[in-house]
């Protein structure tokens, strides 16, 4: 079985005392569509500024077709494949 074409273990995010984000798991694999639903403030946007590289995760990894990937810009995620509308 491939690898998950894109993976994120243990994302968490906080901005001062609230906690975004804390120890989420995604993982992806090819040809599959994902859906994210949520209430307001439920942390999807962030996770996907995570993966965007908009914002630095406090903890966790993001891996790519298996690879840890190193995602600080927007740029970086675009090189990996990454895009965000």
């Amino acid at each position: 079985m491939p690898a998950p074409l894109i993976e994120m273990r243990g994302i968490t995010k906080s901005f001062g005392a609230v906690k975004a984000n804390e120890a989420v798991d995604l993982s992806v694999a090819p040809g599959e569509i994902l859906g994210l639903l949520g209430e307001n403030g439920a942390g999807k946007t962030t996770l996907m500024n995570v993966l965007f590289g908009a914002y630095a995760p406090d903890a966790g990894e993001i891996l790519i077709q298996g690879r840890p990937a190193r995602i600080t810009s927007s740029a970086d995620a675009l090189a990996a494949g990454i895009g965000m509308v």
